[in-house]
């Protein structure tokens, strides 16, 4: 009795340690890097993508990241990444994060896409591994959460998991995207 109690309390913990390696840090953005507006374990990129405390609706963390649309200039993509330890080459995994689009007037452009891409560095160079664009010009403005994701086969022992979004190509620019519960699981 006390060999298979230790041998299935064995399975179970190199299984969670399995399953915790693989996690992503801070998906729910709760924690705040030594910048406030960078949750912890993220790196963000371009213009006006920020974590966020005091925007609705609230988040069981508490936080979210958003990017604000309206005051964007440029017409370079911004987002945030996140490299993930503990992963092997042949798993199958799959990427997901919550998101709302707030809505616009008529006379004013929301962000033309949000891409989630899943990526892997091989010889020193970012290799894309599968990649899912969502074109907002149909996305609800429903004021509810929407769940969006991507699925790949890792050829490498890393990876990389990114959202990036692309502002709309003219003005007058509106809108805000919110982001969630950023979510990796191992399919197989």
């Amino acid at each position: 009795m006390s060999k298979t109690i230790i041998t299935i309390s064995a399975v179970v913990l190199a299984t969670a340690g399995s399953l915790f390696s693989q996690s992503l840090q801070n998906g729910d953005f709760r924690y705040p890097s030594d910048n406030p507006e960078v949750p912890e374990g993220w790196t963000t990129f371009g213009d006006c993508f920020f974590r966020e405390t005091g925007w609705a609706p609230q988040t069981p963390s508490g936080a979210m990241m958003g990017y604000h649309h309206y005051r964007v200039n440029g017409n370079s993509n911004s987002g945030m990444h996140q490299d993930v330890s503990g992963v092997k080459a042949g798993q199958k995994v799959r990427f997901s994060v919550l998101m709302m689009v707030d809505k616009h007037s008529e006379d004013s452009q929301r962000p033309y896409s949000v891409e989630l891409m899943l990526e892997g560095n091989k010889d020193g160079q970012q290799q894309t591994v599968a990649t899912k664009e969502v074109v907002l010009e149909e996305f609800p403005t429903d004021d509810e959460w929407h769940e969006v994701s991507v699925e790949g086969t890792l050829p490498v022992d890393n990876l990389r998991v990114i959202v990036s979004v692309t502002p709309s190509p003219s003005g007058p620019r509106q809108s805000a995207v919110k982001f969630s519960e950023a979510n990796l699981q191992v399919l197989d």
